[in-house]
């Protein structure tokens, strides 16, 4: 019987979200760099197919082997009517029927999302359009997305995205797989793409979802693999790793049984996975053992602090801003400051944490960023300035895509209005 029409939808969302990025890269070492916009067309074509198709025909057995068979035919085609087929017909064969519908696809590319970060960390490339190819080739992550974790304007990104592909081709860029001194060279560019890919899920820029687990377990796969290679076990990876585990154990009580947000204070800690905590507290110590303090070592430091709490009210909150400072040392970045104002207000009251905020001087990299005025608010809400905290809440509801986040904001703000009427 045919499947309901919701059904496919479903399956092709779930591919988008866990196989995107396999099969772009798949099908790019395939077919090569030039026709990378091809590859996406296609692949984005194919799911529109699926749509339609699985409609009436019912889904296959093997859901991405029939996406992954139908864009790959589509790319062949589309080199034919070119006119440039030739020579790739000689080197890859009759592969049209090659993708059987039992095709695994873990077992068949299992590496090739690893393997094209680090082709995409060029060093011909500029550090920032690195993470937008690799973000939206493998992530499939939208400007959006991209946008917010880089804290850019969305049509900024577009351009970026467009002019680094341009730039691939035009120089004869070779996105090749580096060996030997040089994937080490590769390695904290690749260690940062894994961050903001981890960042995204865990608190997922637009939508309808808070977490995207996916996108997390994605990170934490990769992270794995790095480690996997003598070559690459460095202390950024076990102080990556330590952090991903450490926040992932909080996933299942950040959310109510109704699909609405939870805030730390009031998070059942009961739900948290402490089996990932003992993984991240391992991953810490290997990364301790190294000597070296970097940026993912006082994160996953931080979040060792959170974890290691029975409750809320006994978090030792001196020690995360003691974190902070130290954390701000090396890389002086806003959104830090503003997780460090939060830790301040914890220690030295709303008061004092809103004066270190309005004397803040890198406060205008984070105008559109919502987080901003959702911390002011709650300060502000702390002194009891309700009127002001509303405003400022306001603020933040209207710069922020994701719909449990606006939520979580409107019950606030709704609690604010009732204690001034």
């Amino acid at each position: 019987m045919p499947a309901p029409p919701q059904e496919p939808k479903a399956i092709v969302d779930h591919f988008f979200r866990h196989q995107w990025g396999r099969v772009v890269s798949h099908l790019t070492a395939k077919f090569g760099v030039p026709n990378l916009t091809l590859v996406e067309d296609a692949v984005q074509e194919a799911l529109t197919k699926a749509m339609q198709s699985w409609a009436f025909q019912g889904i296959p057995d093997n859901p991405a082997g029939w996406i992954t068979r139908v864009a790959h035919n589509h790319v062949i085609d589309t080199l034919r009517r070119k006119n440039n087929f030739e020579r790739k017909s000689a080197e890859l064969g009759q592969e049209e029927s090659s993708y059987a519908m039992d095709w695994d696809m873990d077992e068949e590319i299992k590496d090739d999302e690893l393997k094209m970060m680090f082709a995409c960390c060029h060093p011909a490339i500029s550090a920032e359009l690195q993470i937008i190819l690799t973000l939206k080739i493998l992530g499939g992550f939208s400007n959006a997305e991209v946008a917010r974790q880089l804290l850019k304007k969305e049509d900024a990104i577009a351009k970026a995205y467009t002019r680094g592909k341009k730039k691939l081709i035009e120089e004869g860029i070779t996105l090749e797989v580096p060996f030997g001194k040089h994937l080490s060279q590769r390695l904290s560019k690749v260690l940062r793409i894994l961050y903001l890919l981890f960042n995204e899920g865990y608190s997922v820029t637009e939508g309808d979802l808070l977490i995207k687990t996916s996108l997390c377990e994605e990170a934490i796969r990769l992270g794995s693999l790095i480690l996997e290679c003598k070559r690459l076990v460095k202390p950024d990876v076990h102080a990556l790793m330590a952090l991903m585990y450490f926040q992932s154990s909080r996933f299942n009580a950040r959310l109510d049984s109704n699909g609405q947000m939870v805030a730390l204070n009031h998070q059942n800690r009961s739900l948290w996975d402490y089996s990932k905590v003992e993984l991240g507290r391992h991953h810490l110590e290997l990364a301790a053992a190294f000597g070296h303090v970097n940026d993912y070592f006082i994160q996953a430091s931080i979040a060792r602090v959170h974890c290691d709490a029975d409750t809320y009210e006994s978090t030792n909150w001196r020690q995360i801003l003691m974190l902070y400072d130290i954390q701000l040392q090396l890389n002086n970045n806003p959104v830090i400051f503003l997780n460090r104002v939060i830790a301040y207000g914890k220690v030295f009251g709303a008061k004092a944490a809103l004066s270190e905020l309005d004397g803040y001087g890198g406060k205008k990299a984070l105008q559109k960023y919502p987080l901003l005025y959702a911390v002011q608010a709650e300060l502000l809400a702390e002194i009891d300035d309700y009127a002001t905290a509303i405003a400022t809440i306001d603020q933040a509801i209207s710069l922020n895509t994701n719909v449990r986040e606006v939520e979580y904001m409107q019950s606030k703000r709704i609690s604010w209005v009732e204690r001034i009427t």
